[in-house]
C-alpha cells in the first residue's frame, strides 16, 4: 500500500522505495532487529524519549491532525494519555509509529519482537461511535528494508469509555519496523479519540 506522507511543514512527498540489488520476484533480505523482552511499552505516560517506536510517520492529510501526547483529560492510567483529533478535510490521514524515526523502508532498523504474542492498547472516543483503523507491519516486500511481519489491520468503533483492544502478532517477528498506527478514512467527520497503555505482550 503506497502511503502519501505530509510532514507538519505541509510539504507532500510520495514515499517511493525501489529494491536495491534485489531481482524481480525475490524478497528483500530482512536482518533481525534489536532484540527486546516483553512487555514492550510503546506508551504509558507522557515523555519516554527512549521508546523503541516513535510516532513520526504522519500520512495523508497530516495538516488535518492535532495530537497531544501529554493529554491530562481522563487518562486510563497514570497522569496522561494520547489525544488525537481529526479535522474533517475530505482526505484520509493517519500516524505510524516507526523504528527508525521517519524511515519508510529506506534504511536498516526494526525491533525483534519474537517473544511477543499480541499488541494491546486502551482506547476511547470523545463522543462514542468513532471509527478508526489500527495498523502495524505496513512496510511490504517492495521496500528495501521491509517489516518482517505481514501487514495487520483492525477496524474498531470506539465507545466513550476506555476499552482494551488486542491484535495477535504472528509469523516472522524478527524485524518489526512499524509497530503501531492509526488511520481515519476520507469520508469521516470531525472526531477525537484517545490512546493509553500501548504495548506488545
Amino acid at each position: 500500500m503506497p502511503y502519501a506522507v505530509r510532514r507538519k511543514s505541509g510539504r507532500l512527498a510520495l514515499v517511493i522505495c525501489i529494491l536495491a540489488g534485489v531481482g524481480v520476484g525475490r524478497a528483500a533480505k530482512v536482518e533481525p532487529g534489536v532484540a527486546v523482552d516483553v512487555p514492550l511499552v510503546l506508551y504509558d505516560d507522557c515523555g519516554g524519549m527512549d521508546r523503541m517506536f516513535r510516532a513520526t510517520g504522519w500520512m495523508g492529510d497530516a495538516d488535518a491532525i492535532r495530537r497531544d501526547e501529554c493529554c491530562t483529560e481522563m487518562p486510563y492510567s497514570g497522569t496522561t494519555c494520547i489525544k488525537n483529533k481529526y479535522i474533517a478535510s475530505g482526505m484520509w490521514c493517519g500516524i505510524i509509529w516507526q523504528n527508525k524515526a521517519n524511515d519508510w523502508g529506506d534504511s536498516p532498523g526494526g525491533v525483534d519482537l519474537s517473544k511477543a504474542k499480541k499488541l494491546t492498547f486502551w482506547a476511547r472516543g470523545e463522543e462514542g461511535g468513532e471509527r478508526i483503523e489500527i495498523k502495524f507491519g505496513v512496510l511490504g516486500k517492495d521496500k528495501t528494508f521491509p517489516d518482517s511481519i505481514k501487514e495487520e489491520s483492525k477496524s474498531i468503533r470506539l465507545s466513550k469509555e476506555w476499552k482494551k483492544y488486542s491484535i495477535p502478532v504472528s509469523g516472522n517477528k524478527q524485524c518489526v519496523k512499524t509497530g503501531f498506527g492509526w488511520i481515519v478514512d476520507a469520508g469521516a467527520d470531525d472526531l477525537t479519540f484517545y490512546f493509553d497503555d500501548i504495548q506488545y505482550e
